[in-house]
């Protein structure tokens, strides 16, 4: 089995209309990565910054983000146009709309915004839903554009040590390696040990790894987590 990208993208949009394998991303709270990398930036002194979210879904982190002092804008995308409808009207209900922008656009393909746009960037599980180890090289290749020298990237990334992933590896094994087919939506899926982020990030400066160590629910069952939590710094 071999996933196309255009698939990929429909699978998403269906996830999106229809929350079923991950309900989480349906969710309003901002992802639990997100707080201890702002907490990481005050410590810095940083103020009016500019973020963007890539596969930022409906906009819970953009949303949350936008919320906090120090942000004077934020933008997120997602290939799927049925998250970033949601995502707007979210953020005019959060009351956040003015500093928000979102866009339909594809990871995979040039991003549409300037070179050294943005203070600090954000990939919260989006290049694990990339099917590709080319379109997650472009992907990671674009941030690195778009974010100003000096500027933060955090990567939160499914590990190969969480419980569920290292199952779905086992009875859904995709051809590449530490990924896998989920078996009721057919989306793609990829894992990470520290050596492929250190691969794929290698021209970013690694300021901070840690692991997050958490209880992860799917399908009703709880399932232990080990996801990792990396900051990154474009070089000056």
């Amino acid at each position: 089995m071999i996933l196309s990208h255009d698939e990929q993208r429909k699978k998403w949009d269906k996830e999106h209309a229809e929350p079923y394998a991950l309900k989480q991303m349906d969710a309003r709270k901002v992802s639990s990565s997100i707080p201890p990398f702002f907490k990481f930036l005050r410590s810095q002194k940083l103020s009016k910054l500019s973020g963007i979210e890539m596969g930022c879904g409906k906009g819970r982190n953009v949303i949350w983000c936008a919320g906090q002092p120090e942000v004077t804008k934020m933008t997120g995308f997602d290939f799927s146009s049925v998250a970033i409808e949601e995502a707007e009207k979210r953020a005019h209900e959060a009351g956040v709309s003015e500093k928000t922008r979102f866009s339909v656009m594809d990871a995979t393909m040039r991003w549409k915004f300037a070179d050294a746009s943005f203070d600090f960037g954000m990939d919260c599980t989006a290049s694990v839903d990339i099917e590709s180890l080319e379109g997650r090289r472009f992907a990671v290749s674009e941030m690195r554009r778009v974010l100003k020298p000096g500027g933060y990237l955090l990567v939160y990334a499914m590990s190969t040590e969480d419980e569920y992933h290292k199952e779905m590896m086992q009875h859904s094994a995709a051809e590449e390696k530490h990924a896998f087919y989920h078996p009721d939506t057919g989306k793609f899926e990829k894992v990470f040990d520290e050596s492929e982020l250190d691969e794929m990030y290698a021209n970013f400066e690694l300021v901070e790894a840690r692991r997050m160590n958490k209880k992860s629910v799917f399908f009703g069952k709880e399932y232990a987590s080990n996801m990792h939590w990396r900051l990154y710094r474009r070089p000056l």
